[in-house]
């Protein structure tokens, strides 16, 4: 009777735990699969303009990458004390991380804007991209730099409130930033012309701006959208309110954010670094080509929206249980986020190799960026269950404040096994775009493979945060 009773009780807490994690990951995913849905709308807004916008704006991308991955170490870092502080009931304490990691976005987000506008002009000469392009692409990292403040500052301050355990309220300010993007591309990238609304011929307003728009547009959503979280934490009471009374730099609080964050940041800057080499291995395949592997990579983006997802489930419950000195609770709220996440992401790779063609035809219907899109996401689909498992037990690693051995595993699968192997098929054995993603796929499945077997350990339960 006893043995019966127990099982009950095991099995109530089973219940329990998958719903913490779908409570914390659905409001995740969602919000990553609406900013793809926006990637995707922009994507085909800019792509009606013909090839070389669309390449104007890939080749921007992994700047932006760059600076995002900069950025990480006071996001990452922010969020895994305040999770530990939340789990540790130390609600003074996560206040204060809450205080200095504003303080640190804040300084960083200012000069990257000032650097990044006045190198505008250079920085698609130095990403390879060719003279037709270079001007739009400088126009486009320009006007991006203009909301760096408030939008890096949204990023920093939606990982505290996620580490609080709240990952609604970014939800809810995406879908607003989504929705102010939208209209703008609409109103800005096209001229003036009539449409027919409900059988009704109206003639719409548009600035004609092309691709200076789409990056407006961008600015302006992201701009409202960082600044609404950040008045919310300051006016809405919370565990992590943004309080200025008595404000100063504590460099204790900073030092224990950046020792867990700068490896995660590393870890992203070695992965976008890799990513400028790789782009400029496919940029060296002429525009076109370029052109489909950006296509490609918007379309495969909505696959790991499962993994992001799971990610931040894992680092937030992972961490407050370890800050509540309960390892137990968290090695079985990370191998439920493994689960779930492997389960959806096998059912999106599914997807992704059957209706290949039909996604990049939404953006394109030029028939050799079809053609070579719709089979680089073929090869990709082999991949990305792999990937979803890096993904998230990087996540469950990292509300451990296990930050350097995810640094490592991309170091060892971006630079040794992507880079060299891409440069080998594309160059030598002259297999084209998909001979980069054959490389791509082979980083994916040996990083997931080396990040479950370190979370098999139990070396990660140990660290001191």
């Amino acid at each position: 009777m006893e043995q019966v009773q127990q099982d009950r009780l095991d099995a109530e807490a089973r219940k329990s735990l998958y719903r913490r994690v779908i409570f914390l990951a659905w409001p995740a995913i969602f919000e990553n699969i609406m900013l793809s849905m926006v990637e995707y709308i922009d994507t085909a807004m800019v792509g009606s303009l013909g090839a070389y916008a669309t390449a104007s704006v890939a080749i921007n991308n992994p700047v932006m990458w760059m600076m995002n991955a900069s950025m990480s170490a006071i996001a990452v870092g922010g969020t895994v004390l305040v999770a530990h502080h939340i789990g540790a009931q130390e609600g003074d304490e996560a206040r204060r991380v809450s205080q200095q990691a504003f303080v640190m976005v804040a300084g960083f987000a200012a000069v990257l804007s000032v650097l990044v506008f006045a190198l505008g002009g250079r920085l698609p000469v130095w990403m390879g991209g060719e003279p037709e392009i270079q001007g739009y692409a400088t126009s486009y990292i320009r006007i991006l730099s203009l909301c760096f403040l408030p939008h890096f500052t949204g990023i920093v301050l939606s990982g505290i409130m996620r580490g609080a355990g709240d990952t609604r309220t970014p939800m809810y300010i995406n879908l607003m930033t989504n929705l102010i993007n939208i209209v703008g591309n609409f109103l800005l990238i096209f001229p003036e012309r009539d449409m027919v609304l409900f059988g009704q011929k109206i003639h719409m307003w548009g600035a004609g701006m092309g691709v200076a728009g789409a990056a407006a547009a961008s600015a302006v959503a992201m701009g409202a959208g960082g600044a609404t979280i950040f008045l919310l934490l300051v006016f809405r009471r919370s565990r992590v309110q943004l309080q200025f009374a008595g404000l100063k730099v504590d460099r204790s609080i900073m030092s224990r954010m950046l020792s867990v964050g700068v490896p995660a940041a590393l870890e992203r800057l070695a992965t976008t670094v890799g990513q400028l080499f790789f782009i400029r291995t496919v940029a060296s395949l002429g525009t076109v080509t370029l052109a489909a592997h950006q296509l490609a990579v918007t379309s495969e983006s909505i696959s790991y929206m499962p993994g992001f997802g799971f990610q931040v489930a894992a680092t937030t419950l992972v961490g407050q249980a370890l800050g509540a000195r309960d390892p137990k609770d968290a090695r079985r709220c990370g191998n439920v986020a493994f689960y779930m996440c492997t389960a959806c992401m096998l059912c999106m790779s599914l997807c992704l190799y059957l209706f290949s063609e039909q996604l990049i035809s939404l953006f394109s219907q030029v028939p050799e960026v079809i053609e070579q899109g719709s089979q680089a996401l073929r090869i990709v689909a082999v991949g990305e269950t792999f990937f979803g498992a890096a993904l998230v037990l990087t996540g469950a690693l990292r509300g451990a404040g296990d930050t350097k051995v995810p640094f490592y595993v991309c170091l060892l699968t971006m630079w040794g096994i992507r880079l060299p192997v891409a440069f080998l098929f594309v160059k030598v054995l002259d297999l084209g775009l998909a001979g980069a993603w054959y490389a791509m796929v082979l980083d994916l499945m040996v990083r997931g493979v080396l990040m479950y077997l370190r979370f098999r350990s139990d070396k990660w339960e140990r660290i001191q945060v």
